[in-house]
């Protein structure tokens, strides 16, 4: 099996959770990381050891054992780095929620989703986590079919208000399962 070899853009606490997510996958290398935060970098490194520090996400591009992206950046990051990404290398790439936060940027979003060379995915981490996996496996043996949608209220995490930068909201969380169709998707 040939190890895919991942760069990570983002690395606060919900890029450092794809870290160790991701590291319990077979076959996958965090093989570079820009985290522009000095604190968040050591975290970072203290958790893949063997990644390469990019300087920028120019920098991480340039990197050219890397597979696949991870963005995991503040929200309001994502559609800027997309564009910066889908310019330079169209990667694939996992999206941590949400995709963009400024309705303005939906115009451009819908471009890159036309014409991107590579899959992008918007996703969160629980999906790689042992027990969510041990958990559909469980479903699908007793079942015989795969779980279709489960939703959980995370109700401690906090959502960042695109106009003002602050505030907090309870946000549903769907979660998707291997061999499951999504045939619509809400939140309330």
């Amino acid at each position: 099996m040939k190890t895919l070899n991942y760069g990570l853009i983002g690395c606060g606490m919900m890029g450092r959770e794809h870290l160790n997510n991701v590291a319990l996958l077979p076959g996958i290398n965090i093989a570079a990381i820009y985290e522009p935060d000095e604190g968040m970098a050591a975290q970072a490194l203290a958790i893949a050891p063997g990644a390469q520090m990019a300087g920028s996400v120019g920098e991480l591009l340039a990197i050219e054992a890397l597979d696949a992206l991870v963005i995991a950046s503040p929200n309001h990051c994502h559609a800027a780095q997309l564009a910066e990404i889908a310019a330079s290398r169209p990667l694939p790439i996992l999206v941590e929620k949400p995709l963009f936060t400024d309705p303005a940027d939906a115009p451009a979003i819908a471009e890159l989703n036309a014409s991107y060379g590579a899959p992008i995915w918007v996703a969160m981490e629980y999906r790689y986590m042992p027990p969510i996996a041990t958990m559909v496996d469980r479903v699908q043996a007793a079942t015989g079919g795969p779980l279709m949608l489960s939703t959980a209220n995370t109700g401690s995490r906090s959502c960042r208000k695109s106009a003002t930068g602050t505030g907090s909201t309870k946000t549903p969380v769907a979660l998707w399962w291997k061999n499951a169709a999504t045939s619509s998707i809400s939140c309330a």
